[in-house]
């Protein structure tokens, strides 16, 4: 048997790595980035928070990564990059894979996702009665892979937190306020997630055992838990697992089995409920369907296959001034074992 390494790592802010004239902290930083992704070593790399466009990207595989990833991209067209891979803003999802598993790689069009799903999708605010639109603000990217004749799918998801300006200030000075925007940004969040959702529950219906993993940063804002108990009632990662009563189409979670007290990618204060130092949050997330582990797939998933990448990320970062670190959040990862 084979391995393969799939990691999902939010490098902040790429896109200021492979600007001219770096600082000498940014120039630290995209040295320490360089490391930690050759200490991750991954075959798969879902890339949360790349840079805009394909020129950009480009520049990260071939300058900083010295030609040992490929980015998959779309087909040429006649619009716009922005339009064609559906994506807002200076903060994009890409795949990298190993140059050997480039032939085998492609993008889903995001039309074809939309065509599955919905491409804008109904928003009721607390309250109204007439709903407003909403889509995502990046596009979910789907990596697809042709393994011996069988599809695998490979879903990178950056969720738009809709992180609220002056969010601090605001709470301080009109909680109201804070509360309406931050209940209307949780709304939209679940849509995007349940739009995800959507999209794994139409390939259930066209093939019996997809194989399908669902990655990213899946975000949330100040407030997480506090929000949730009293507004909304719901677990963000449900909308994507699914219902247990259709145990089938439930997805697993790779870092199930990983310890619990190092189950997290990132640390907040957060000033909703009054915190001053960063706790742990598990932000970031690996989620397969079960053929992935019942034999249906000619890739298999293991007990304790999937981590949060602490001992690299931290290795990487010993040393270094705040302003040059690497990330805000850890990386995570799965090994998956394939036939060859």
């Amino acid at each position: 048997m084979g391995k393969l390494k799939i990691v999902s790592w939010n490098v902040a802010h790429m896109e200021r790595l492979i600007q001219p004239n770096l600082s000498t902290n940014s120039s630290r930083r995209r040295d320490a980035v360089v490391e930690e992704v050759r200490r991750l070593d991954p075959d798969i790399w879902c890339l949360l928070e790349g840079p805009k466009g394909e020129s950009a990207i480009d520049e990260v595989a071939n300058g900083l990564l010295a030609g040992d990833y490929v980015p998959v991209k779309l087909p040429p067209g006649s619009a716009t990059e922005a339009q064609r891979y559906a994506q807002q803003g200076q903060q994009w999802v890409w795949w990298l894979v190993r140059p050997h598993l480039a032939q085998s790689a492609s993008l889903l069009a995001p039309e074809v996702w939309d065509d599955f799903t919905e491409k804008s999708f109904e928003v009721y605010r607390w309250g109204e009665t007439t709903p407003s639109t909403h889509s995502h603000y990046r596009h979910p990217q789907t990596l697809v892979l042709d393994v011996s004749g069988n599809r695998i799918e490979l879903i990178g998801l950056h969720l738009k937190s809709k992180f609220i300006n002056m969010g601090k200030s605001l709470w301080q000075s009109d909680p109201p306020a804070f509360m309406r925007k931050a209940v209307e940004a949780r709304m939209k969040m679940a849509r995007e997630a349940t739009n995800v959702r959507d999209y794994v529950d139409a390939r259930f219906d066209q093939t019996p055992n997809p194989a399908i993993f669902v990655m990213g940063d899946f975000n949330d804002g100040p407030g997480k838990e506090w929000f949730e108990d009293r507004f909304l009632f719901f677990d963000l990662i449900s909308n994507i697992q699914g219902d247990v009563f259709f145990s089938g189409r439930y997805l697993f979670h790779a870092l199930f089995d990983f310890p619990q007290d190092l189950r997290w990618t990132a640390k907040f204060a957060d000033f909703v409920v009054n915190e001053t130092e960063p706790k742990p949050i598990l932000l970031d997330h690996i989620l397969f369907t079960q053929s992935l582990t019942n034999g249906s797939c000619p890739w298999r998933i293991g007990p304790g296959a999937g981590k949060v990448e602490h001992e690299v990320h931290a290795l990487s970062n010993a040393s270094l001034p705040q302003a040059a670190r690497t990330s805000d959040h850890s990386p995570v990862s799965v090994i998956v074992d394939t036939p060859d």
